[in-house]
């Protein structure tokens, strides 16, 4: 019988095609007037876009704080740029926020398929609705960077767009890595580490794992994990845990270092997978190792054959809250 039953192995396949249609969907739309912080109020998938922005943006004078909550910081003010980001536009939390910054006089952009958002708010980048939430990370991300690019914010350079499609559009690669990496881990829980820079890509492979494969997971960055996480390594075996490195080949040399050291470590006591980014800029190294970990999870779905795409439990909490 089959196991993916809403074909969400093609999904992930069509990812790099999502990413060039959800670029074009921002066009025209854009603020103006001082903007001196950015705030992504967002929920589960829907706000993984805003921590990779935090990333792509981490040298720029404007902060990016990404909110997961029913309220906007107190420091929200008329020089913030919201960004109300729900794929559904239902969620509860994010309609609060959204409701939260408009008090504040926040200049507001949403990001939704439709819903109580879509018609709430004033300024709207409309996206393709009928996936499931963490499967549209291209219409969830690309539309705010688009928006921020149009305004003058950020300075998205066309090679640096061009670089990430050429290596993500070699599906087949990053399938291969992506079963590899699966038939590895098996039925042991999946510990995953980045530099503190790429910590919410690393964060992005947990949380594929939890709803694709349904299971335990568990991230941590370096090189914060060395002043408390490995000294846990003590008591863990083979058999229940296996640890994967996302490395960057332009993570700090103290960091390359820390990660060599703590794998020398560590395999004493766990197997040790190292997954590698591609490409020179942001965008590539981001996105291949993240498409890397979406591959991983659906084939480690499959291998204990789970259907990657009803998240029952997560439903299930919905209906008992309302």
């Amino acid at each position: 019988m089959p196991i993916d039953n809403s074909n969400m192995l093609k999904v992930i396949e069509d990812f790099p095609q999502q990413c060039k249609t959800a670029l074009e969907l921002p066009k025209g739309i854009s603020v103006s007037g001082k903007i001196d912080k950015i705030f992504i109020c967002g929920m589960g998938g829907s706000a993984v876009g805003g921590d990779l922005l935090k990333i792509y943006m981490h040298n720029s004078k404007i902060p990016v704080f990404v909110v997961r909550d029913y309220k906007v910081p107190s420091f929200v003010d008329e020089n913030s740029l919201v960004f109300a980001v729900s794929y559904s536009g239902n969620t509860e939390e994010t309609i609060s926020a959204y409701e939260d910054a408009l008090k504040k006089k926040a200049k507001i952009v949403a990001v939704t398929s439709g819903g109580q958002l879509g018609i709430m708010a004033k300024k709207v980048v409309k996206i393709p609705s009928g996936l499931q939430p963490r499967a549209a990370l291209g219409y969830l991300f690309f539309p705010v960077l688009g928006v921020l690019n149009n305004s003058g914010i950020v300075d998205v350079k066309g090679k640096e767009i061009e670089e990430m499609f050429d290596i993500i559009s070699k599906t087949d690669e990053f399938k291969t890595v992506g079963e590899r990496i699966a038939k590895k881990i098996g039925l042991r829980t999946p510990l995953i580490y980045a530099s503190e820079l790429l910590g919410a890509v690393a964060y992005r492979w947990k949380t594929q794992f939890n709803e694709n494969s349904k299971v335990a997971a568990f991230h941590h960055a370096f090189s914060e994990m060395n002043h408390n996480e490995i000294a846990g390594y003590q008591n863990v075996n083979k058999q229940d845990f296996i640890a994967i490195f996302i490395r960057d080949v332009q993570d700090n040399e103290r960091i390359k270092k820390r990660m060599d050291v703590t794998k020398e470590i560590i395999s004493t006591r766990v197997d040790v997978e190292e997954i590698f980014t591609r490409g020179d800029g942001l965008l590539a190294r981001m996105f291949s190792a993240i498409y890397y970990g979406d591959f991983a999870s659906y084939y480690l779905a499959i291998a204990n054959r789970i259907d990657p795409t009803p998240v029952t439990v997560i439903e299930n909490l919905k209906r008992k809250l309302k």
